[in-house]
């Protein structure tokens, strides 16, 4: 057995098999980081894409939570709390207050959409 692989690498026709299949897998390699550099070009700009987006939408949210909590009178006391509140807890507190907060903004972004609608 031994004999045999001896004999397999050392016969005339194993150099040129073994570069042909050297050149082969060298072709497969190339290939393949050509392909993965071009999928990580593709996904970093999706990243890129979608970390925009994020915060756009981030953007719109906190402008649309500033405006819902503009309507009360303890302006100052919330300005101070707003600093250590996280926009899920400043959302929590603006649900909680009724007649104020999501209700109210709720009528003004209807009436906003009528008003629009009337003007197409």
């Amino acid at each position: 057995m031994v004999r045999t692989f001896i004999q397999a690498f050392t016969s005339p026709a194993a150099g040129p098999v073994g570069f042909a299949l050297a050149l082969i897998l060298c072709g497969l390699l190339i290939a393949t980081a050509t392909s993965a550099n071009h999928s990580e070009q593709a996904l970093m700009r999706r990243i890129s894409a979608l970390t925009a987006e994020n915060q756009r939408n981030g953007i719109a949210l906190h402008a649309r939570l500033a405006a819902c909590e503009g309507g009360s009178a303890d302006m100052e006391r919330r300005r101070l709390i707003n600093g250590t509140l996280t926009p899920e807890q400043r959302a929590q507190q603006l649900a909680g207050r009724e007649p104020q907060g999501f209700d109210v903004c709720a009528r003004m972004e209807s009436a906003d959409r009528a008003v629009l609608e009337t003007l197409r």
